[in-house]
C-alpha cells in the first residue's frame, strides 16, 4: 500500500505466485513518484529492497521505498 491508495490497509492484497513470490498490478499515471510499504500480516510493514530510493516516513522513524513511473 502506498500514496496510491491512502495507505488503505484494506485495499487487494497482493497474490501468491506457484513459485513463492507475490504480484500484483496498479495502474498509476506516468511521471510521478509514489511511496509505499508492504504490510506483512496485518502488523509487519517492510519496504521493497529495489525500490528507486527511499525517503523518511513523515509517520514513523522507517523510510518509505519509492517508485518512480
Amino acid at each position: 500500500m502506498g500514496e496510491f491508495n491512502n495507505w488503505d490497509t484494506q485495499t487487494q492484497p497482493m497474490k501468491r505466485l506457484k513459485n513463492g513470490t507475490f504480484t500484483t498490478t496498479i495502474d498509476l499515471p506516468r511521471n510521478n513518484q509514489y511511496q509505499f510499504r508492504y504490510l506483512l500480516d496485518d502488523k509487519n510493514w517492510e519496504n521493497d529492497w529495489s525500490a528507486d530510493h527511499y525517503v523518511p516516513s513523515p509517520v514513523s522513524l522507517e523510510d518509505n521505498s519509492v517508485i518512480q513511473v
